[in-house]
């Protein structure tokens, strides 16, 4: 995991990790205080309604703060309080979802599906099955079994779509893995992650979006 490129002083915005598919409230503020080093980091004790939040080890928090125009997104478990000269700060242990949100032009649809998808370098055999949680003309959220690291490439295989008697399908997509997150208790999978496609050109990108269309109609969404 590389070291945190984020400016000392830096705003951040906070809140309670969440279930996949619950909304998450960024009700909190903190101050990025600098990198200690690959796997830490120091903020100041996150403010709820005017008052520090008591520190919980087991308690994720995701963090948003705005850079270069974009809005970025990291997670992290408090570890211990340190003392800064009369400051108190929070020690932050980073886990492995660091993303970046962009404004979104495509709508989202909440809708199960079945697909395959095969990881960087794996051989044509070992496809792996999932399920989407919501999907886009720019990328999905689906429930699946496996461990991909974020960064990661991955040849994504969305189900033909049968509408009005017609036939609809679509090539292999090539997706990023932008976040990885556990699954909720209950799930028939251990995992949830987010996917951003990748297009060649914007004839790509058109195809997908028709396809959506039809996602549309035959769920009735």
């Amino acid at each position: 995991m590389a070291e945190l490129q984020i400016k000392p002083g830096t705003k951040l915005k906070a809140a309670f990790d969440t279930a996949v598919g619950q909304q998450t409230d960024f009700n909190m503020m903190a101050t990025f205080k600098g990198a200690i080093d690959e796997a830490y980091f120091l903020i100041s004790a996150p403010m709820l309604a005017g008052k520090p939040l008591i520190l919980d080890e087991n308690q994720k928090l995701l963090f948003q703060y705005t850079e270069g125009g974009n809005t970025f997104m990291l997670a992290g478990y408090p570890e211990s309080v340190e003392k800064a000269g009369i400051r108190t700060l929070w020690k932050m242990r980073q886990v492995a979802e660091h993303r970046t949100f962009f404004k979104r032009r495509d709508e989202r649809f909440k809708v199960s599906m079945r697909l395959r998808y095969l990881r960087d370098e794996a051989p044509e055999d070992q496809q792996e099955e999932a399920m989407t949680i919501d999907v886009s003309a720019g990328g999905l959220a689906m429930y699946l079994n496996d461990y991909p690291d974020v960064g990661e490439a991955l040849q994504v295989k969305l189900p033909a779509v049968r509408v009005d008697d017609q036939r609809y399908e679509l090539p292999v997509q090539l997706g990023i893995v932008c976040w990885l997150r556990q699954a909720p208790k209950g799930s028939l999978f251990r995992n949830a992650c987010g996917i951003q496609f990748r297009y060649a050109d914007e004839l790509e990108r058109e195809a997908m979006k028709e396809y959506m269309e039809h996602v549309r109609a035959k769920y009735k969404i």
